[in-house]
């Protein structure tokens, strides 16, 4: 995966896939809804009811898979029951997973791609990848995952670098309460 700008690819559409519409936290509609559940407006496996007056900040988004042409089906977020997003708040580039299939990104051939992922920012950025699962959220590394605190903020956390025979390690560093 690369940072691509967010221009849908015009070969991939939505479709039947309206998993943005459960995985976001959702604030500027007139009923809000938290991250985990489905919006009122939407008809899962069908879409939004309202997209006639489809909210602004809904028609802007799109997922990773909607503009990266290099990803192929199954990263479609109703297919890995994942979204890939840079539009996370707290994170440059996010894994919101389905609650209801909370390993879902740990499957192949996700699990490598994403582990692999995580080694190129972290080489490059020096940040990787946070995931989002309700209200659980850890950090992916090229060597595995580790849980983030319900009482850490992601802004606080390090990433330390170390040396080895075996090549670059990381791992985070939190703050001490």
């Amino acid at each position: 995966m690369k940072w691509v700008e967010a221009v849908p690819d015009p070969a991939k559409t939505c479709g039947s896939c309206a998993m943005c519409c459960k995985l976001f936290d959702v604030d500027w509609l007139e009923k809000p809804k938290p991250a985990g559940k489905w919006c009122h407006h939407c008809q899962p496996g069908r879409g939004c009811k309202i997209w006639q007056q489809l909210p602004k900040k809904c028609g802007d988004y799109y997922c990773i898979w909607r503009i990266d042409p290099e990803l192929a089906a199954e990263w479609r977020p109703d297919q890995a029951r994942f979204i890939l997003t840079h539009a996370h708040q707290d994170a440059p580039l996010a894994v919101l997973i389905d609650p209801t299939m909370p390993d879902a990104h740990r499957r192949e051939p996700y699990w490598s791609i994403l582990r692999k992922t995580a080694r190129q920012h972290l080489e490059g950025r020096g940040s990787t990848l946070v995931t989002f699962c309700g209200t659980k959220r850890s950090l992916i590394f090229p060597d595995g995952e580790v849980p983030i605190s319900d009482s850490v903020v992601l802004s606080d956390i390090t990433i330390e670098r170390r040396e080895s025979v075996d090549g670059p390690h990381w791992s985070p560093v939190f703050p001490k309460h």
